[in-house]
């Protein structure tokens, strides 16, 4: 079976790992493009640096094809969404093309590669053709470096006009505030929303993948604040098309418009692999495993984010301060605000799910709700922009301290998985073992008892059904088995006023949540009738409330190492 020889592909599939040249020698010895890349300033190295070098790195037909069955493997036993992305109709605000992701890898299969790059970057291009915020595809070699552009850009609505605008100007906020007439001579606006809608990912709504691309708010759990990122039109990890972008703006005060050339800002991403030359570049950042400790394999880099330096915000960036609100309480995923001039108001922010161990973070949600309530705060806002998910059962908690269950089932999301060979191998050997994710049936619930399955017949008794078109097993419907939260607690928000009351809660998102945070605008808008507000996107055109269903993110490594903790592969 395939999954036998994967321990070869670590070092190419997998999170994106960040590496760079430090420390090189002062006289190149050897001229390729590596070299060169290597040999140059930090300061001054450009994008057509950094494109020559990976460009330059030689196609391995044996790793490529190792690798290729990997990934083929990986979306035909492994993913849940391969019969769901052949879907022809997707309900408005969401627009996709029907992706047989098997299809298109085995067209890669058959074509003949002369770059490695190349290579891989069809790979991505046919996975984030999925416009799934789970499913993503990054190589060691070409995550070396980040490329931040000069502006950053945003959409304000100016007037009753929504306006491409400068966000904000690295060089001294030079063109902050500026119109965005055209990009690269063409009109910015359709310009921009192309782009994002080609070009990302992230989302099936293209109004989320714009959210995207443009400047947004991020909480910055590290700084206890709010501060700014530019967005991924103006902050890339795969090489832009040029050194430079050209735009046209139209500035206040200004006669005629200017042009400007927003130069790509070249930053290695790692400080500690050296190399001088294109065989170097290969052993010392293409096949340099990197582990985390955990055994897991690589450790993924962090979204990049602009980290204020001990001097002041980053260039051209406002710090968020708030002096209209009090901050009252955080945790690692949770802030809770109180309003000043409006009392009655509380704000609960939750910028991410993805925190353990839950039943911490949901103590600081239950305190946070207390300390509103005893401020005699009366209506709640729950604030999901940015965040893109985390674990199911946090989701749970709070929910249920919003609405406490009537019945246990009450905050189980149902569904069915996909079920293959190589899944009912990991299940049979599984069932309440450590670490085995959605392959252990203790952990689900028998939608007919209530209870979680007492054996493994979730898996091994799958039945048939056509999805688009194509024939798969599937589990029958099931859930995720989460805990209720403790009466003690029930009986406590129970008394305040917006338990059980729609009518008190709003919600922000900004079409950007996904995974368990689209589980709870699922529940608190679907089955709570809580109304919910989207920030962003085109004016006058609907939008997402969320992005992308929840599901787990399991790296190649992850998968490997369940199967051997269980003794299903050496």
């Amino acid at each position: 079976m395939l999954l036998l020889s994967l321990q070869q592909t670590l070092l190419l599939v997998g999170t994106l790992l960040s590496t760079s040249a430090l420390a090189a020698p002062s006289t190149p010895s050897h001229l390729d493009a590596c070299g060169l890349l290597a040999n140059k300033n930090v300061s001054f190295l450009s994008v057509t640096d950094v494109a020559n070098c990976y460009q330059a790195v030689p196609f391995n037909s044996t790793r490529a094809k190792t690798t290729l069955e990997t990934v083929h493997t990986l979306f035909k036993d492994y993913y849940v969404f391969t019969d769901a992305a052949l879907n022809p109709r997707a309900p408005k605000p969401f627009k996709n093309e029907p992706i047989d992701v098997l299809k298109r890898l085995e067209m890669i299969g058959r074509t003949k590669y002369t770059s490695d790059f190349q290579f891989h970057m069809d790979i991505r291009a046919t996975i984030e053709a999925l416009k799934d915020g789970h499913a993503s595809y990054d190589v060691l070699c070409y995550g070396a470096y980040a490329f931040v552009n000069r502006l950053a850009l945003h959409a304000p609505v100016v007037n009753g006009t929504q306006q491409l605008r400068v966000f904000s100007d690295t060089q001294d906020n030079e063109y902050k505030g500026c119109i965005v007439e055209k990009i690269n001579g063409r009109p910015a606006w359709p310009y921009m929303k192309n782009w994002a809608t080609n070009v990302l990912g992230y989302s099936h709504d293209p109004n989320a993948r714009l959210n995207i691309a443009l400047a947004t708010q991020v909480y910055r759990r590290d700084l206890g604040r709010f501060d700014t990122f530019d967005g991924f039109f103006a902050t890339r990890t795969v090489p832009p098309e040029s050194d430079a972008i050209e735009y046209q703006l139209r500035c206040e005060g200004a006669s005629k418009p200017v042009k400007v050339f927003g130069e790509w800002i070249v930053q290695p991403t790692k400080e500690d692999i050296k190399f001088d030359s294109v065989e170097s570049f290969v052993k010392n950042v293409c096949l340099a495993p990197e582990d985390d400790g955990s055994g897991h394999g690589p450790t993924p880099t962090p979204v990049l984010i602009p980290t204020p330096s001990p001097d002041g915000p980053h260039p051209g960036l406002d710090v968020q301060e708030f002096p209209g609100a009090e901050k009252i309480l955080e945790g690692n995923g949770t802030v809770f605000y109180h309003l000043k001039e409006q009392p009655h108001i509380g704000v609960m922010v939750i910028h991410s799910f993805d925190i353990a161990p839950t039943e911490v973070e949901g103590k600081v949600v239950f305190e946070g709700l207390k300390a509103l309530n005893s401020r005699n705060v009366t209506n709640l806002v729950i604030d999901f922009q940015a965040n893109v998910g985390g674990y199911v059962e946090l989701s749970a908690i709070v929910v249920q301290l919003l609405f406490p269950n009537k019945s246990p089932l009450d905050v189980l999301l149902e569904a069915d998985q996909r079920v293959t060979k190589p899944l009912q191998q990991a299940a049979l050997h599984g069932y309440k073992a450590n670490n085995t994710e959605y392959m252990d049936a203790s952990l689900l619930v028998d939608l007919k008892t209530g209870l979680p399955y007492k054996d493994n017949s979730i898996f091994s008794r799958p039945v048939t059904l056509t999805r688009n078109g194509r024939k798969n097993l599937y589990t029958e419907r099931t859930a995720l088995f989460v805990p209720t939260i403790p009466q003690s607690q029930v009986d406590v928000v129970k008394t305040f006023p917006w338990t059980n009351n729609a009518n008190n809660i709003r919600v922000i998102t900004d079409g950007r949540s996904g995974s368990a945070t689209g589980m709870t605008t699922y529940f608190l808008t679907s089955e709570h009738n809580v109304e919910a507000f989207v920030v962003g996107g085109t004016a006058g055109e609907d939008m997402s409330m969320f992005s992308f269903a929840g599901a787990s993110v399991l790296a190649l490594s992850d998968i490997q190492q369940t199967y051997k903790g269980l003794g299903a592969i050496t």
